[in-house]
């Protein structure tokens, strides 16, 4: 599946701390054609999307410093960011933690240990 557009690549940002989990998931968007930016922190996260549009991102909840429950609620509540569809990848799992992400506005909701690289990738481009 081609995801160009007119105007470039589909840009997908990956806000993750663990370098294993970030390498592959970079290596696989990389080979569908989109432009990959990581975050390793909330704060990170925050500041990228303040200076680059992005049309998804792929958020771990569990991050140094800024959450990413609390990433999530600033993506909602911004204006200019507030329909970018956000992804959830966490191995919080708990009934809890999916229907919190899900009432804070996110597109989708994956458990990281349930999930293959391959089903994570064809999710984020059903959303593009």
């Amino acid at each position: 599946m081609n995801i160009d557009t007119a105007i470039g690549k589909k840009k997908i940002l990956i806000v993750e701390d663990d370098s294993f989990i970030v390498k592959a998931y970079q290596i696989r968007f990389e080979n569908d054609n989109f432009d990959v930016f990581i975050a390793t922190t909330g704060t990170d996260a925050l500041h990228y999307l303040d200076k680059e549009p992005v049309d998804v991102v792929l958020l771990d909840l569990m991050l140094p410093g800024v959450s990413g429950f609390d990433v999530l609620m600033a993506i909602r509540k911004n204006n200019i960011w507030k329909n970018v569809p956000v992804i959830i990848l966490s191995n919080l799992g708990q009934t809890e933690d999916i229907q919190r992400g899900k009432d804070l506005g996110a597109t989708d909701y994956i458990v990281k240990a349930n999930a293959r690289i391959n089903e994570v990738a064809d999710k984020v481009k059903r959303y593009l």
